[in-house]
């Protein structure tokens, strides 16, 4: 009997003995296998960072799209595309309390009411902010109020709905303009108004450069120059708020590595003027004064994000480089030079009104 169970019990001794004899993984073989993994992200994470940047530069492309055509539909019911302050006295001020995109977008959007409506004066205005453009005679007045943005503009006297309605994460105030310190405990500490800003996908403002007047020399005076081109077309000031930041929107990131900032004094207008430029018209390649003279813009008004890098033209992007910066893209150098060699930066230019 005793035999008997010890036969019957024999397979199960050697089924449990089978299970101990199986090993798990040496130590040799999980390296292996976390070294392929490792391999493997460090090849998709760059693929998969380059997806989200492209799809980041085309929902930025469709934003700006969006905002061109809101501007063209403005200017076919108005005949001038929109500005609240007119924008030589925005550029006669030395440092404007609202940016060109904002002050397009108190135009589009409402949260601002001119000097010269008729309901200036009202009692539902006196408690918005009282803003005051220019100097001496040459003035222009606004009230402000950023919470009323979006709720339709006053135009002539006459009430309108909103023209321009973007998401509400695409229409918030950016952080840093005029922001002369990173190390500032409040973002905002330079843009007490907090009015609105058009961002992009990757939260830095979007630029809208408009013209002073249709027929004109090409660019003109102002605080971040110092030509005197009394007659020019565009102007530097509406960029003002954004190029003085040290710390400017959800990058944070320094302007003073713009060429626009960078650029010699003598060719600081040409300097934009070489990035908004229409390359089939005027000298491929010259001086500043050439490009100013000779050169016309792509159109009535430009639109610029500063793309991946958060900075505008940032002179280690296009012709620049980490090891190479190049802050000069007027003379070129060694370097391509022209109009044409704007498209090699991550910025992303539209054009209205051409």
């Amino acid at each position: 009997m005793t035999a008997l169970l010890i036969k019957r019990t024999n397979p199960l001794i050697s089924r449990s003995s089978g299970h101990a004899s199986r090993r798990g993984f040496t130590l040799t073989e999980m390296l292996v296998v976390i070294g392929i993994i490792a391999l493997l992200i460090g090849i998709l994470l760059p693929a998969l960072s380059r997806v989200q940047d492209r799809a980041r530069r085309t929902q930025t492309e469709s934003l700006m799209n969006e905002f061109r055509s809101a501007c063209e539909n403005f200017q076919q019911q108005f005949g001038f595309y929109p500005g609240i302050v007119p924008e030589a006295i925005l550029n006669a001020t030395a440092n404007p309390a609202i940016s060109g995109m904002e002050n397009a977008l108190l135009h589009m959007c409402g949260g601002a009411i001119p000097q010269d409506d008729p309901d200036y004066g009202a009692a539902a205005y006196s408690s918005w902010t009282e803003v005051t453009f220019g100097s001496g005679t040459n003035t222009f007045k606004i009230k402000v109020n950023a919470s009323k943005v979006g709720e339709g503009p006053r135009i002539q006297g006459a009430k309108y709905s909103s023209f321009f309605s973007p998401k509400t994460d695409d229409l918030l105030a950016a952080p840093g303009q005029n922001l002369a310190s990173a190390a500032s405990v409040d973002p905002y500490a330079n843009d007490p108004l907090r009015i609105p800003d058009l961002l992009d996908s990757w939260g830095q403002p979007i630029m809208y450069l408009r013209q002073l007047r249709p027929q004109a020399q090409f660019l003109v005076q102002g605080g971040l120059q110092t030509e005197s081109l009394s007659d020019a077309m565009f102007a530097f000031q509406g960029a003002a708020p954004y190029l003085n930041s040290a710390a400017l929107g959800d990058l944070g990131r320094d302007q003073s590595n713009s060429v626009l900032r960078l650029a010699a004094a003598a060719n600081k207008s040409a300097t934009l003027g070489q990035i908004i430029r229409a390359p089939a018209i005027g000298v491929p390649t010259g001086s500043a004064s050439q490009i100013l003279t000779t050169a016309a813009p792509r159109g009535a008004f430009a639109v610029i994000s500063a793309g991946k890098d958060g900075v505008f033209y940032s002179q280690y992007d296009g012709i620049g480089s980490p090891s190479a910066p190049k802050s000069d893209i007027i003379s070129g150098g060694s370097n391509p030079k022209g109009p044409e060699a704007m498209a090699e930066y991550d910025d992303i230019r539209v054009f209205g009104g051409g």
